[in-house]
């Protein structure tokens, strides 16, 4: 007889279901907005509200800012190039390579080129004769998606820099434990646990950063920052030492210190 089948598990957590409910207000409402039974470029509004709704407020606005700029690069990239060239492989790749210029030249990153650059292309492509037109409609419905994203982010549930921050502080204590314990133990095979531990740091790096907009743009309160340098620091030390390094110090040691953390950052 024949192996069975694997059984597929589909389940989402309430957090996984405020994000599938918000994608869907915010692409509702940034097609609303732009009137789109009437207007051919309110696509561009509601994808551009869902794909501005992430995990937090200062993902967000970091998402909406590369939105933007990357609607810049492309639309200049391909006004340039459009007034000069008939659209052919060598000027569609020229489009291209303008954009990526423009967007790692002012410091935007090569995600804000890989959004220009598929404005930049449809823009040559299928929009020559009428590229001012296409560019600045389509640059208001973008506009005006970030908008509605960003009412969605602020107003319907929204996920703060502090509750972020907590959240992802947790996940390393709890990543830090379950390696920490298998060093211990002796185990063998660390690599799984290492990974979840890496993931969580990068997680935490990246919620701290979030954090950081947030209260540039919002004017929140500040977070304090102890918890999560020792955080850092802990879950650092502990995968030296599930590598071997001799800098990681002592299990023992290291248990005391995540002992501290635990208790820091409870409730």
């Amino acid at each position: 007889m024949g192996a069975a089948a694997p059984t597929v598990k589909f389940a989402l957590n309430g957090t996984q279901w405020r994000y599938c409910a918000k994608v869907g207000i915010a692409a509702a409402l940034g097609y609303l907005l732009t009137q789109g039974n009437f207007n051919q470029y309110a696509i561009y509004s509601a994808f551009t509200a869902a794909l501005v709704v992430g995990t937090s407020v200062g993902e967000d606005l970091a998402t909406s800012g590369n939105r933007v700029k990357g609607t810049v690069a492309g639309m200049a990239s391909a006004m340039i190039v459009t007034a000069l060239f008939e659209p052919t492989f060598l000027t569609v790749g020229l489009s291209v390579a303008l954009t990526a210029f423009i967007a790692v030249g002012f410091g935007w990153g090569v995600p804000v080129a890989r959004i220009g650059v598929t404005i930049g292309i449809i823009t040559l492509v299928m929009h020559g004769s009428n590229a001012l037109h296409y560019d600045v409609m389509r640059f208001v419905n973008t506009a005006v998606g970030v908008v509605a994203g960003l009412a969605v982010s602020f107003f319907v549930w929204p996920v703060r820099g502090r509750q972020q921050l907590q959240n992802a502080t947790a996940d390393v204590v709890a990543a830090t434990t379950r390696l920490l314990d298998g060093l211990e133990k002796g185990e063998k095979e660390l690599l799984p646990l290492e990974g979840k531990l890496h993931d969580a740091l990068s997680a935490l790096v990246k919620a701290w950063r979030d954090a950081e907009r947030e209260r540039k743009v919002v004017r929140v309160a500040s977070v304090e920052a102890g918890p999560i340098e020792l955080a850092l620091r802990l879950g650092l030390d502990v995968l030296a030492q599930a590598m071997r390094e001799p800098h990681g110090g002592s299990l023992e040691d290291l248990r005391l210190r995540l002992q501290e953390l635990s208790s820091a950052t409870a409730g």
